[in-house]
């Protein structure tokens, strides 16, 4: 029996288990293994153990109201996470993707580039559309090769 109150609408075919959700989302390990990789459901897979996830090298979470990144187990084959259009003010806890090749955070709410020294492989880095005042070159990776920094204020 369902009681008189409604949920709130939300995408079709969203469980409503939640009762009260926070402003934000925090991007953690069992987020990440329910939004973003469904194909790891696969019964025929052989290799499926079933009390552990194994990511694929691809992470898409963007438009997932996420505010912050959580610290994460280490996913070492993770090579590209894209967060795009989410909350995020903070670029945190990112030490978990070692061999990160591209990292998008467009369109969330970063004011400081900091804390990337630890992705030693990141060779893309969008970054445009948030509010970054200032840019410390000595925050950005070695092995960077493109940084999009479009609609910011330090452009």
């Amino acid at each position: 029996g369902g009681g008189p109150h409604q949920p709130e609408p939300c995408h079709p075919g969203c469980p409503t288990d939640r009762e009260q959700l926070p402003p934000g989302v925090i991007l953690t390990s069992s987020l990440i293994a329910t939004r973003s990789l469904p194909q790891l459901l696969d019964p025929q897979s052989p290799e499926s153990r079933p009390t552990e996830l194994l990511p694929s090298s691809t992470i898409r979470l963007d438009h997932q109201n996420i505010s912050a990144i959580g610290r994460l187990q280490s996913m070492l084959e993770v090579h590209s996470l894209y967060l795009q259009q989410n909350q995020i003010e903070k670029i945190e806890n990112l030490s978990c993707f070692p061999n990160l090749r591209v990292l998008s955070l467009a369109g969330n709410r970063i004011c400081r580039v900091e804390n990337l020294q630890p992705l030693r492989h990141l060779r893309l880095l969008d970054l445009s559309h948030n509010q970054i005042q200032t840019l410390d070159p000595g925050e950005l990776p070695c092995s960077l090769r493109l940084l999009d920094l479009r609609g910011n204020k330090c452009t």
